[in-house]
């Protein structure tokens, strides 16, 4: 696909948009593996003479510069379908060589993605309410998730949590949530922006002033796995379903790597099985995890 446009929204983290002639169908909670490199540029593998006692030096360019051979994992923020055209949105955070190489993509580049993998969020026939807690770049997939509230006929509130208000990476005028008439609870640690705390002592208070929240909502979470550990005891304490996209590192995302793997209940001897977060996952019911 080619980038259509690649702003940044806050420190160190950027907006991109991927457009192309068609993208199999996606849903809220899935992800893509993008490939931080130029598109057909394999990296050229040749023999290296080394002398007795010394170190090979590395000459290929996935070692040398920074293309990493490698994909990089990231969640939908959004799809947008028209006539012609299938526009993806993306929204990362600059950590590292791979991430850093998508900063510098501008407008008309292509980059090659694979996806859309693993599991969805599934929303609720009964339940007319839901809370979208993101933190950080877990607040990505909670917009995209935004947007099928919406199409369902849902009664939504965005929980987002940051660090400081310089590291929100959504915009507040206009927001990208209220586009899907929903609205947004924000949290920085150091209070700079909103609530002051954790994103998940508002949302504690939200599910407390609704009467039944546990025949009424259900809470979705994504980012940092501290926050997810709360909101997922906050939600078991009051009974409240409640699903969880886990973050792991992903060398392949299609469950050949076996590099994501997280703890679950089962009915295994040991009480607990692995499974992958790739494949599937990266979505879970809360109750299902062992933290």
């Amino acid at each position: 696909m080619n980038v259509l446009s690649n702003v940044r929204l806050c420190r160190g983290h950027y907006l991109m948009r991927l457009g192309g002639r068609e993208f199999p169908p996606t849903l809220p909670g899935q992800f893509v593996q993008l490939q931080c490199r130029v598109p057909g540029e394999q990296p050229g593998w040749s023999a290296v003479e080394v002398a007795p006692g010394d170190w090979p030096k590395p000459t290929g360019r996935e070692l040398t510069d920074a293309e990493p051979l490698l994909r990089r994992p990231l969640s939908l923020a959004g799809r947008y379908d028209t006539e012609f055209d299938v526009e993806l949105d993306i929204i990362y955070s600059v950590v590292g060589t791979g991430t850093a190489w998508l900063a510098r993509a501008g407008q008309g580049d292509e980059i090659s993605l694979l996806g859309p993998l693993g599991n969805a969020f599934a929303i609720s026939e009964s339940k007319p309410r839901a809370a979208l807690v993101g933190g950080g770049v877990g607040i990505p997939p909670m917009i995209y998730l935004a947007s099928a509230m919406q199409a369902a006929g849902k009664r939504a509130v965005a929980f987002c949590g940051a660090r400081s208000a310089d590291m929100l990476p959504i915009t507040l005028t206009p927001s990208q949530f209220g586009q899907f008439g929903v609205d947004s609870v924000i949290a920085t640690d150091d209070g700079s922006l909103g609530w002051k705390g954790f994103v998940s002592e508002p949302l504690a208070a939200w599910l407390d002033a609704m009467d039944a929240p546990d025949r009424q909502a259900v809470v979705y979470a994504c980012g940092p796995e501290p926050m997810m550990r709360a909101v997922a005891e906050i939600c078991i304490a009051r009974n409240v379903e409640c699903q969880v996209s886990l973050e792991r590192h992903m060398a392949c995302g299609m469950g050949t790597c076996q590099s994501c793997v997280c703890k679950t209940k089962s009915d295994a001897e040991q009480g607990w099985s692995y499974k992958l977060c790739c494949t599937d996952g990266p979505v879970f019911n809360a109750r299902d995890l062992i933290w």
